[in-house]
């Protein structure tokens, strides 16, 4: 779920999303980037998160970013899946993908 329409048009939201795997106990970041589509954001952050070797422990997250000139706020992560060792995978917030 996303937050509500934004109501200036001088404001832009985007989405950042990420993955982070457990390399050797070690957090390891893999792909991020940012997309002005939530549900492409979702999809992008899957495709990476399905794309961390099995057995490592993954997380992906998709969070919204309100943009104003040259600056930004992050308001909300709307999408965040855990991923376990055995490839289980634990919606933690935004499964339904609006």
């Amino acid at each position: 779920m996303t937050s509500p329409t934004l109501a200036s048009p001088m404001l832009k939201r985007l989405y950042e999303w990420g993955v982070v795997a457990d390399v050797e106990g070690r957090p390891r970041r893999l792909p991020a980037g940012v997309t002005n589509l939530a549900p492409q954001a979702q999809a992008l952050m899957l495709e990476a998160l399905d794309a961390v070797p099995g057995g490592l422990p993954a997380t992906g997250w998709v969070t919204e970013l309100d943009f104003i000139w040259d600056s930004f706020d992050r308001q909300q992560t709307s999408v965040l899946v855990m991923r376990d060792s055995s490839g289980t995978m634990l919606w933690l917030a935004g499964r339904d993908g609006g």
